[in-house]
Parts: structure tokens; C-alpha cells; sequence
């Protein structure tokens, strides 16, 4: 009897324990893995917690964090997914700095311009791009908390140096965590070399116009002074004042067919060119213009497609190659004009046995009013803009412009046109 009651006490007490476990302990256990499960970044098996109500509401409770979480963490990847495209779309470099300058954020751009590689993060912003005036314009932001902005030239590899616009802007006006600058680095430089080329145009036509009106001005005032001019004088004042007023017209037409070209609007009236015709009727144009100054002409050409052009762009451009040729031909030499297929494109050659031109003024002649010999531009008067006229209706058709030269034996303009184009 004694021993069945010791059995019923022991099956009471393990019956006892169990619900205990089942109510108070084995709930907090489920819900020390559940909380583990969410600090792991895991997804818990179960959130319903049977056994009390303290334990039910604590799943609950945890249910409603790790759902808060997720939502959180959703909004963070949307939010670095549209900070990344924005930076990624931008065409600046873009840095962001703390206030000790050390890097916390860099765009692609900022990596291209500077060549860092990808995996390269952290650092300071003089460490990674070596040029004071950037790292001091991102001290002057921080300190003085105002933007600030100044255009720095910059060089990466011993490269030609880049006018760069930097910006530099504070964060943080109120919270001493958030303190530090967001530096913008947008290269300027093709602006810069647009700016110098206007002053330097309006710079050159007003030196052209110069000397024509001047010349007008003082046989003007002559004929003022003394209008009983002799018939000899006066016929020699007026050829003048007519010579240059040809300049001045040709100049203005120039400038005008220039400004054309380069309109963003400019259209081509595309037609099929028989080029071998228009080759002919051009050599037969300039025939007197040769014979004038003792020139020789020769035409070559062999089976040419037709061309799809604009003949009378076209016909500009083999105009001012052959004035320049004869311009600068010595009496008795010979002026050569060439076409032949050239893989996919058509090349047409002027060459003259002239004075030649400089290998270090070359890449310069397609400027506008850059003159290769500074000593003979009196002599060969011109208005300084007919190979810049030519490489702008070259590259309208989608082709390009070269010349070499010897000095002192002659130069030859190539341009080579698509062989073939839709209309």
C-alpha cells in the first residue's frame, strides 16, 4: 500500500512539473528563440506561444517587431536603391565627407573622374584626390557652414589638367552628428575652351574688320580734304577702297555661312552627286583662276559610286580647298585633284606644290582665322575661315577632314565622305 502511494505521489509531482514546463518554462523558451531568430536576421518558425497569457502577449509583442522590422528594413533598401540611382544617374562627381573630411559616400562619376577602383572606400578627401584647394574648400564649408564654390583645375596620371567647378555644401546645420559636406565636382572644361574661342573670335573679326574700315576711313577723309583729286590718284584710291571692300564683303559672307553651319537647325538637301561631273565642271570653273597665276591642274578619279550629298556644300568645300591651293602655289607649279573609294568612304585630295605647312601648326589649320604662315597673311589675303568652313560641311555629312604637308614642297587637304547614305 505504502509503495502505490509513493508511485501516485511521484506521478502527481511529474504531472505537476509538466504543466508547470508547459505554462511558465516552456513558453519563455520559445520565446527566447523567437527573439533570437529576429536579432539573427532568421525567420521565426512560429509566433503563437501557448501555455499564459503573458507569454501570448510577448509572441504577440514580438510578432509585431519583427513585422515593424521588416518594414523598416524594406523602407532602408528602397531608400539606398533611390539614393543609389540618383547618384548613379548623375553625370557630377559626388562626395559626401564628414568633418574631418573622411569619405562616407562617393558616386561613380567621382570614382571615373579621379580613376579609383571600385572597391575602394573610407580614406580622406585629400588622401584619395591629392589636391589642397578641393580638401581646403570642404574645411571652408564645414567651418563657416555656407557653401562655397570655385573652379579648380585638377589633374589624375599626369594627364592634361581638367577646369573643374567644385561645390562645396554643409549638412547638418543644427546637429554636430550631422556635421560635414557634400562636394561637387562638374567639369567644365569644354565651357571654358567655348568661352575662349568666342573672345577669340570676336577678338579676330573685329581685327579683320579693322583694317578695311580704317583703309575706307583715311581715302575717305582724303577725298573730303581734296575732292579735285587727279584722275590717275583717284582711280588708284578707288581700286583700293574697291579691293578691300571685297574683303570685307567676303569676310562678312564667311562669318555669316559659319553661323549657319553651326546652328543647331542646319539641314542638308541630300541628292545623288555624280561626282566625276562635278569634278569636271569645277576644274572648268576654275581654269582662268589657274591660268592667272600659272598654275597646272591635273583631275584624276576612277570608278566612283555616286554620292549622296549636298552638291552645293559640296562644291563650297572643293571651292575653298583650290583657292587655298592656289593661294599658296608658286607661279609654274601644279594643283592636283584626286577621288578614289576608300573602303566604304570616298576621299577626295587637293594637293599644291606651295610653300607647305609646319607639322607643329597642322592640327591647327581647321581653326577659325588660324593662319599657318603669320609672315605671308598679307600676301594672301583671305578671310581666314575657309578650312573651318570645310571641316563644318564635312562633318554635316558625317565624314572627316586631314591634311598633311612638307615644307616647303607642298600640302594636301583630304576628306573623306561615306561612299553610300539614304536620302
Amino acid at each position: 500500500m505504502g509503495w502505490l502511494a509513493f508511485c501516485g505521489l511521484i506521478a502527481v509531482v511529474l504531472l505537476v512539473a509538466l504543466a508547470v514546463w508547459r505554462k511558465w518554462i516552456a513558453p519563455w523558451k520559445d520565446a527566447a528563440e523567437i527573439a533570437d531568430d529576429i536579432v539573427n536576421h532568421r525567420a521565426p518558425r512560429r509566433f503563437l506561444i501557448s501555455g499564459n497569457p503573458q507569454a501570448r502577449r510577448v509572441g504577440l509583442a514580438l510578432e509585431n517587431l519583427a513585422d515593424r522590422r521588416r518594414e523598416l528594413e524594406e523602407r532602408v533598401r528602397e531608400g539606398e536603391l533611390s539614393v543609389q540611382a540618383v547618384f548613379g544617374a548623375m553625370l557630377d562627381g559626388l562626395v559626401v565627407v564628414d568633418n574631418r573630411r573622411h569619405i562616407r559616400l562617393m558616386n561613380r562619376e567621382f570614382r571615373r573622374v579621379f580613376g579609383l577602383e571600385e572597391n575602394i572606400s573610407g580614406g580622406t578627401l585629400l588622401e584619395l584626390i591629392h589636391n589642397a584647394s578641393v580638401d581646403r574648400l570642404a574645411v571652408e564649408a564645414i567651418r563657416s557652414r555656407q557653401a562655397q564654390r570655385e573652379s579648380i583645375p585638377i589633374s589624375r596620371g599626369g594627364g592634361e589638367a581638367r577646369e573643374m567647378e567644385v561645390s562645396a555644401v554643409p549638412l547638418g546645420e543644427n546637429s554636430a552628428e550631422m556635421e560635414g559636406a557634400v562636394v561637387l565636382f562638374r567639369d567644365v572644361t569644354h565651357l571654358r575652351k567655348v568661352e575662349e574661342m568666342r573672345r577669340d573670335f570676336v577678338a579676330n573679326v573685329s581685327h579683320e574688320l579693322r583694317t578695311p574700315l580704317s583703309i575706307f576711313r583715311g581715302y575717305l577723309e582724303t577725298l573730303l580734304d581734296d575732292p579735285q583729286q587727279p584722275p590717275g590718284e583717284l582711280l588708284r584710291i578707288l581700286e583700293i577702297m574697291e579691293r578691300h571692300s571685297d574683303r570685307l564683303n567676303a569676310l562678312v559672307e564667311d562669318v555669316l555661312i559659319l553661323a549657319r553651319l553651326e546652328s543647331p537647325g542646319t539641314q542638308l538637301d541630300l541628292s545623288e552627286v555624280d561626282l566625276p561631273e562635278l569634278l569636271h565642271a569645277i576644274m572648268r570653273d576654275w581654269e582662268k583662276r589657274f591660268a592667272a597665276k600659272q598654275l597646272k591642274s591635273h583631275l584624276n578619279f576612277g570608278s566612283l559610286p555616286l554620292l549622296v550629298a549636298d552638291e552645293a556644300r559640296l562644291q563650297e568645300v572643293i571651292y575653298n580647298l583650290l583657292d587655298n591651293a592656289v593661294k599658296y602655289s608658286q607661279p609654274g607649279g601644279t594643283v592636283f585633284l584626286r577621288a578614289e573609294v576608300n573602303g566604304d568612304r570616298v576621299r577626295i585630295n587637293v594637293t599644291d606644290q606651295g610653300v607647305g605647312i609646319r607639322e607643329a601648326d597642322l592640327p591647327r589649320i581647321f581653326e577659325r582665322f588660324y593662319r599657318a604662315d603669320k609672315s605671308r597673311s598679307n600676301e594672301h589675303i583671305g578671310t581666314g575661315l575657309g578650312l573651318s568652313i570645310v571641316k563644318h560641311i564635312v562633318q554635316l555629312h558625317g565624314g572627316t577632314v586631314d591634311a598633311g604637308s612638307d615644307l616647303g614642297k607642298g600640302t594636301t587637304i583630304s576628306v573623306l565622305l561615306p561612299a553610300s547614305r539614304g536620302l
